[in-house]
């Protein structure tokens, strides 16, 4: 009888140390599929950040246009007083820039200083095309004071 009663114990903790390997065994499957998952996001985020500060920086430096030409004609007035992120704010919304705040930093950046008037613009503009022409009194349609040219 005792016998019988010492066998029963070694094969419950046989047992007992199979169900401690298998739990084992899954906690550290789990670790790793979380250290895995972890990382691709970690990968993930790098990545989209990364795409996201070139497409802004190339929309900074680069020859950005909303559509090709010939593009649409756009009247823009610019009142006097004007701040430099209102008319980027506008010139998203006529779909002249592709992005305001990449307008304005390179406005910024560059130093031009906006000039008010009214003027006729091309969604096939690039940013340059677009800072030269309002920065430069010859190409108002009509200057801040009112006279028609």
């Amino acid at each position: 009888m005792a016998h019988k009663v010492q066998v029963k114990r070694i094969q419950r903790r046989g047992t007992q140390a199979g169900t401690m390997a298998a739990l084992d065994m899954l906690s550290f499957i789990m670790h790793l599929v979380l250290n895995f998952m972890f990382y691709v996001f970690v990968i993930f985020l790098v990545y989209r950040a990364s795409v996201f500060v070139y497409d802004f920086c190339y929309q900074v430096f680069g020859d950005v246009v909303v559509e090709e030409a010939p593009g649409v004609n756009v009247e823009i007035d610019i009142p006097e007083g004007t701040s430099t992120m209102e008319l980027a704010s506008k010139l998203e919304m006529n779909r002249l820039v592709v992005n305001r705040y990449s307008f304005y930093l390179k406005v910024k950046l560059l130093g031009y200083k906006i000039l008010a008037g009214t003027y006729h613009l091309n969604t096939s503009m690039t940013y340059d095309d677009i800072i030269n022409t309002i920065t430069n009194y010859a190409n108002a349609i009509e200057p801040p004071n009112g006279d028609k040219k």
